[in-house]
C-alpha cells in the first residue's frame, strides 16, 4: 500500500542548530567594549551591561529551546485518490524551561495544493498537536518533507533550527468513477466452461457445497444437503469464464489535447482506473499497457491487489510517449492470448491504426475502442466518422467527450463536521456529519 512507511511517526532528526540572527546588536556590543576601555564612564559601562546582559538571557534562551523542542507528523491515512482528503497529524513538544513564543514549521513538500507551512506558540512543558488537510488535485508520485522546526528568542537575536531530512514517498492514485458509458467487453475463454478458482460473489455456476459460516448470506444455504446432513451447508460458486482484459492507453504525446483535468490524458487514465474497478469486482483478469516515456505492461490479474497495481502503475503514466497506436496495437497483438478481449483508449482520429485491429483479431482477441473527442477537447478530428468507419469494420466503438465521465472532487465549504471512514482497501473517504447548528 503506498505511502505505508509515512505513517510511522517521524522520530529521525539531526542535532539543532544556532545560529545569530542579528548582528547590529554584538557590533554595539563591540563599539561599546572599545569605548569601556578608552574612555572609562559609567553610561558605557551600563549600556555594556545592558547589551551582554541581553545576549547571555537570549543564548540561554535558544539553548534551552535547542535541548526541549521537538516535533513529529505522521500521515493518517496511506492510500488517496484524486479527490480524497490528504491529512497529516503534527505534534509539537516543548521540555524546555522556557516558553517558544513562535515555532514555525517548515515544510518541502511537493504535493499539489498541500503546505503543512504553520506558526504556533508553545508554553514551557507544554505539548501541541493539530491537523493539516488539503483535497487531492493531482495524481502522481510525490513526497512529504523533509521539514524542520525554527524557534528564536524574544529578541530575535539567535535563532534555533532542527531539521527533519527524511521525506516519505505517497501515491496519489487516479480516481475511479462507477457510471461509465462504456461495458467491458466478454472475451472468450479457453478450455472448461467454468473457472478453477471460488468466487467470493454469487455466480451462475455452483460448484460444491461447504459448512456454513458465521456472516454468510442466508440465501446461500443449501437445504436439502442442510436437511440431509442434520447441520447449515452453504453453496460455494465457480468464477464466471471470461476472457482476459487488456485495457491499452494510447499515450503519444502527438495526439494529446487539453490541460489538467480537461485533457486527453487525465480522461484516458481515468477511464482506465474506472474500467479496472469494474473488472475487478466482477472477478474479471485485468492488465494494463502504456506507452508513455518509459512502457508499463502489467499482465492480467484477479483481485484487490491486482487493482492496486494497476492504479499504482495509472498514478506514474504520462502521456509522454513516442510511441504510435499502431505499434502499441502490434505488442499487444504479440503479448496476449486468443480469447482475450482490449479495451482501447486513444485521442487519435487518423485511420492509420485501424488495420492492426484485423490483427488482433485473426488472434482470436475482441478489441473495444474508446474515441476521446477531439472536438469537445479543443482540437481538430472527426471522431464521428472515426467511429463510424470502426463499426463498419466490425468492431466496437464509443465515444467520450470532455467532462462525460466525471471530475475529481473539489474543495467546498459546508456547514457540518467532517470525519473520515476507511474502506477494506484502505481508502480514506471523506463523510460530511450533519451539523447541529
Amino acid at each position: 500500500m503506498a505511502a505505508t512507511a509515512a505513517s510511522k511517526k517521524d522520530h529521525s532528526s539531526d542535532k539543532a542548530q544556532i545560529k545569530l540572527r542579528l548582528r547590529l546588536p554584538l557590533i554595539w556590543l563591540g563599539v561599546l567594549l572599545v569605548a569601556a576601555f578608552f574612555l572609562p564612564d559609567r553610561v558605557w559601562n551600563t549600556l555594556l551591561i545592558g547589551i551582554g546582559g541581553l545576549f547571555i538571557v537570549a543564548y540561554v534562551w535558544v539553548w534551552q529551546l535547542a535541548k526541549g523542542l521537538r516535533a513529529e507528523r505522521r500521515l493518517r491515512f496511506g492510500w488517496v485518490a484524486v479527490g480524497d482528503h490528504l491529512q497529516e497529524e503534527f505534534a509539537l513538544f516543548n521540555a524546555a524551561e522556557l516558553p517558544a513564543l513562535w515555532v514555525e514549521i517548515k515544510d518541502a513538500s511537493n504535493v499539489p495544493g498541500y503546505s503543512a507551512a504553520i506558526v504556533q506558540s508553545m508554553g514551557a512543558h507544554q505539548n501541541g498537536a493539530w491537523r493539516k488537510t488539503a483535497v487531492c488535485i493531482q495524481r502522481g508520485q510525490f513526497t512529504l518533507g523533509p521539514w524542520a522546526i525554527r524557534s528564536g528568542d524574544p529578541f530575535g537575536i539567535f535563532q534555533v533550527t532542527r531539521h527533519y531530512p527524511v521525506s516519505h514517498e505517497i501515491i496519489i492514485h487516479p480516481p475511479i468513477h462507477g457510471h461509465l458509458p462504456i461495458s467491458l467487453p466478454a472475451g472468450q475463454s479457453n478450455g472448461r466452461v467454468r473457472a478453477r478458482q471460488r468466487a467470493l460473489q454469487v455466480t451462475i455456476n455452483a460448484a460444491s457445497v461447504r459448512n456454513y459460516l458465521p456472516n454468510d448470506p442466508m440465501n446461500r444455504i443449501h437445504w436439502p444437503t442442510s436437511a440431509r446432513k442434520g447441520e447449515l451447508f452453504v453453496r460455494q460458486f465457480d468464477l464466471d469464464a471470461a476472457g482476459d482484459i487488456w485495457i491499452l492507453l494510447d499515450m503519444q504525446t502527438a495526439v494529446q489535447l487539453g490541460k489538467d483535468a480537461d485533457s486527453t490524458e487525465e480522461h484516458a487514465v481515468l477511464l482506465a482506473a474506472s474500467l479496472a474497478a469494474r473488472a475487478v469486482r466482477q472477478n474479471r483478469s485485468v492488465g494494463i499497457v502504456t506507452y508513455g516515456q518509459q512502457p508499463q505492461i502489467l499482465p492480467p490479474g484477479q483481485g484487490q491487489g491486482q487493482l492496486w497495481k494497476i492504479l499504482r502503475s495509472l498514478a506514474l503514466v504520462h502521456a509522454d510517449g513516442i510511441t504510435d497506436l499502431g505499434a502499441a496495437l502490434r505488442d499487444l497483438s504479440r503479448i496476449s492470448q486468443k480469447g482475450a478481449a482490449a479495451i482501447i483508449i486513444t485521442p487519435n482520429s487518423t485511420p492509420d491504426w485501424l488495420p492492426h485491429l484485423f490483427s488482433l483479431a485473426q488472434k482470436g482477441i475482441q478489441s473495444n475502442v474508446t474515441l476521446l473527442d477531439r472536438a469537445s477537447f479543443g482540437g481538430a478530428g472527426a471522431s464521428e466518422q472515426q467511429r463510424s468507419a470502426i463499426r463498419q469494420l466490425g468492431f466496437s466503438a464509443n465515444i467520450i467527450r470532455c467532462g462525460e465521465v466525471g471530475q475529481p472532487l473539489t474543495t467546498q465549504v459546508q456547514r457540518g463536521v467532517w470525519e473520515f471512514k476507511v474502506t477494506a482497501m484502505g481508502k480514506a473517504i471523506p463523510v460530511r456529519k450533519p451539523s447541529d447548528l
